[in-house]
């Protein structure tokens, strides 16, 4: 494993005690600050892999600093090591969703087992993310190979298009292309490999995964701003389609890695 650089945050009222952060093995590159102003221009200037959380009496503003961090930087994975314990500050910890609680004093092998998860987790969620970039790459790619068009079918995924966050009608989309509800419900499916159902809610998660990389929403905002009403079944589309949660999908997302998917692209 090549070097992880990780920012040491010593909140301690008692510094000058020995810590654990000297104990990690050099395969940790570790920075180290003890002031609350000083952590967001060390994320800045440093890029860590993680950040370690170091206390012994927890005050709140010291709280209040690992809530900021975490929801600055919702991706970035959170140590918290404490000396005062107590099952209201480890289910407080759990609601902030920190990597880890952890109480001293704990031999630094507990530690490094931590750290040694979180690099498992990451480079398997580092993979999937991959994945679902190929898998919207390929969809870009295959739509400029292909030459078909939705012929006949054109007024209705135009009106898909421009009515997706909306409710949309196939009776609708039918009546545009001057055909029976069952002719084009049958058309559809032998044109686009999907039914008109399983089409809507593909754009639909795809606008979703655009708009979460292009303006970094909230999964609940992408989900009901695309139209969906409900988040359980919007997370299970999402991860039928792209093989990992959209809140994963959001969190592992740079805007510069933006992606337009037309709706040719969810042919087949």
């Amino acid at each position: 494993m090549s070097a992880r650089s990780i920012l040491w945050i010593d909140l301690r009222t008692r510094p000058g005690e020995p810590d654990l952060c000297s104990s990690l093995p050099k395969i940790y590159k570790r920075f180290r600050v003890n002031r609350i102003s000083d952590i967001l221009p060390a994320i800045r200037n440093w890029l860590p892999w993680a950040v370690c959380f170091e206390y012994d009496n927890p005050d709140p503003c010291g709280l209040e600093a690992l809530v900021d961090i975490k929801h600055r930087h919702s991706s970035l994975p959170i140590v918290m090591l404490t000396e005062h314990h107590s099952e209201s500050l480890a289910s407080w910890a759990l609601r902030c969703c920190v990597w880890d609680y952890l109480v001293k004093p704990l031999p630094v092998r507990n530690l490094c087992s931590c750290l040694a998860n979180i690099d498992r987790r990451l480079s398997r969620s580092q993979e999937a993310f991959s994945a679902a970039r190929t898998s919207l790459a390929s969809m870009e790619n295959g739509l400029l190979e292909k030459s078909s068009t939705f012929g006949h079918l054109a007024p209705a995924v135009s009106y898909i298009e421009a009515n997706y966050q909306e409710k949309i009608r196939m009776a609708t989309a039918a009546r545009l292309c001057r055909l029976s509800p069952f002719q084009f419900s049958r058309n559809f499916k032998r044109e686009n490999g999907l039914t008109f159902r399983d089409f809507v809610v593909k754009l639909r998660v795809q606008r979703a995964a655009q708009l979460m990389k292009d303006t970094h929403a909230s999964v609940t905002e992408a989900a009901f701003v695309v139209g969906f009403n409900d988040l359980s079944y919007f997370a299970r589309m999402f991860r039928k389609q792209f093989g990992m949660s959209p809140s994963h999908f959001r969190a592992e997302s740079e805007p510069s890695q933006l992606l337009l998917f037309p709706p040719e692209s969810l042919k087949h």
